[in-house]
């Protein structure tokens, strides 16, 4: 029996507060002040600025690889070449960071040696980290021509995730 009231009784009284209590959004006409006691960095770059070498870009993307599996390498690989091709070399800068066992792919003996060389040809960037070498006890002579050492992939990553660059993790 009580069940009976007590649902009615539930749902007006719902329906009243929450008439009573609609919120409504202003939008900010002004933005707040900085606070002089705390540090502000600056912000980052909302999108990024092209590179000399690829003025016209209107994407950047990053591939990471960190996988020593020779199928994740090439899948890899695929993509960043299926994303160039799709936008075109003009309009997409691509780099592909490579740190862990994935470090692999940018040996100079590696079996895609070759393909890493045409696809630095065509503007793909590659980056291998400096710290994965120091830790696999590797001189940099041993990595592919078309890379470039950089202190730590991860930290590539993050640089250029801080400045807009895509983050594609295949």
């Amino acid at each position: 029996m009580k069940s009976t009231y007590l649902v009615p009784l539930l749902a007006v009284s719902l329906t009243v507060s929450v008439g009573m209590f609609t919120a409504k959004a202003e939008p900010l006409d002004k933005t707040p002040l900085v606070s002089k006691d705390l540090y502000h960095p600056p912000r980052v770059t909302k999108v990024p600025k092209p590179s000399d070498e690829r003025p016209f870009a209107e994407h950047f993307v990053i591939f990471h690889i960190s996988s020593g599996d020779a199928f994740a390498q090439k899948m890899v690989l695929a993509n960043a070449q299926n994303l160039q091709n799709f936008y075109g070399p003009d309009k997409v800068q691509v780099e592909v960071v490579a740190y862990g066992p994935g470090l692999r792919i940018l040996f100079r003996e590696s079996t895609l040696a070759e393909r890493i060389q045409r696809m630095a040809n065509g503007g793909i960037e590659f980056s291998a980290c400096g710290a994965t070498m120091q830790a696999m006890g590797r001189p940099i002579a041993s990595i592919h021509k078309a890379a470039k050492v950089v202190p730590g992939g991860v930290v590539r990553i993050t640089e250029l995730q801080e400045a807009g660059w895509t983050y594609i993790r295949p």
